[in-house]
């Protein structure tokens, strides 16, 4: 066995432990908070973002030109209490989420229902197709 073999073996290794972690690491787990989910429909968006443990005035929704903005704070609910172990985040939060058209800002509306803020948008009139007749 010759030693360039060797360190190839040790180098690639340490690229596989390396991946591992990169995959795993708390920036990976800990994505971008609210996760959501987009629904598009013939005429509207529907945005689920997932947020529990917030109520409604925890959270603000800004509509910027083609871009819906969730941003608030998830407030520490154990700052007194010692604990064991914790696994969950807390602080101020921002998501901005492209929409793939311009929406009517007169016709957004948003509500919780169990930890989840739905907020639907209705395509604006200029962004709908518009048939041209053949003359």
């Amino acid at each position: 066995m010759n030693a360039n073999s060797i360190f190839d073996d040790v180098l690639t290794l340490r690229d596989l432990v390396n991946s591992f972690f990169d995959e795993t690491s708390p920036r990976w787990r800990n994505r971008e908070f609210p996760n959501i989910v987009v629904f598009e429909g013939k005429d509207d968006i529907e945005i689920r973002a997932l947020v529990p443990g917030l109520r409604s005035d925890d959270i603000d929704v800004h509509l910027v030109s083609d871009s819906l903005i969730i941003e608030g704070e998830k407030k520490n609910d154990y700052a007194d209490k010692p604990y064991l172990r914790k696994e969950r985040r807390f602080g101020p939060f921002s998501k901005s989420v492209k929409l793939p058209y311009m929406v009517d800002s007169d016709n957004i509306s948003a509500e919780m229902h169990d930890g989840i803020l739905v907020i639907r948008l209705r395509k604006s009139e200029k962004a709908k197709p518009k048939r041209i007749e053949i003359q």
